[in-house]
């Protein structure tokens, strides 16, 4: 059977949330797994403490009853008990995610609220990084510099967002414009360049506008050789469609990502 656009994703009997909390938030945490190169890690995934089940309906509560100061309190009192920033991002935060979608399903809690608290988990990914990079390995080097964004109108992008987190710790220089629109995307690149471009979108029909807005960018860009790299649920066993969507890359853990990323800025400097 040939691959087509109008595709439907294989959870077909899911509800729109908990597919995008399975599908695109838990495989691009996975795609972050171990994605920072040896000497350059933001900390140790060999963790002394490690979450279980109370940590992790602790931190839902947290999250869905509690303030952003104090789940981040929460979370530093874990990290000062040993757990590390990776083994967090990992093991803590991204069940969390999946369970706030199971409530969801369940209507134990609706979609505003489920809504807000993948906020306060990305919004916590983002403070506990922020950490992380005042001890992790600077980059003055622009050509190290990558936009990593949500297809506009995409509302979950937790997952994308961790993958940006990592890759800052390997040493790029990672921008992002949250809720950014298409003329954001573009107005970004024709001022600043970039090495990499990277997109993620959640489902199959989304790919229409992805092939549409990677067009639009490769002719906007400053820099006019840019790479681009795409990722998310429709790539997860279909490489082949990156190529259609006219990207240069895709990956499917972590090692691989972060390989493709220096594989690309590789090319980028052979043609420069």
């Amino acid at each position: 059977m040939t691959d087509s656009y109008a595709d439907r994703d294989a959870e077909e009997g899911y509800s729109a949330l908990p597919r995008t909390i399975e599908g695109e938030v838990i495989p691009r945490l996975i795609l972050a797994h171990r994605a920072v190169a040896d000497g350059n890690r933001c900390d140790d995934l060999a963790s002394p403490l490690r979450p279980g089940s109370t940590e992790i309906f602790e931190l839902a509560r947290l999250v869905l009853r509690s303030s952003n100061s104090e789940a981040l309190a929460y979370l530093r009192g874990l990290q000062t008990l040993g757990m590390s920033t990776e083994t967090i991002y990992l093991e803590l935060l991204a069940p969390v995610a999946c369970h706030l979608g199971v409530r969801w399903e369940d209507e134990s809690s609706d979609f505003v609220e489920v809504t807000l608290g993948l906020q306060k988990l990305q919004d916590l990914a983002h403070q506990l990084s922020e950490a992380n990079l005042e001890t992790s390995r600077p980059t003055s080097k622009i050509s190290r510099r990558a936009l990593f964004v949500a297809l506009p109108g995409e509302q979950h992008v937790f997952g994308s967002q961790l993958v940006g987190e990592f890759l800052r710790c390997a040493g790029w220089d990672v921008w992002d414009v949250p809720g950014a629109k298409d003329g954001d995307i573009l107005s970004m690149v024709r001022r600043e360049w970039f090495a990499v471009i990277g997109f993620s979108i959640s489902t199959a029909e989304q790919l229409p506008a992805l092939t549409a807005l990677i067009r639009k960018t490769r002719r906007a860009a400053l820099n006019r050789d840019v790479r681009v790299m795409v990722g998310g649920l429709p790539f997860v066993g279909q490489a082949q469609r990156a190529v259609k969507v006219g990207a240069d890359a895709t990956a499917n853990d972590g090692r691989e990502a972060v390989a493709q990323a220096e594989f690309l800025l590789g090319l980028l400097g052979r043609r420069n």
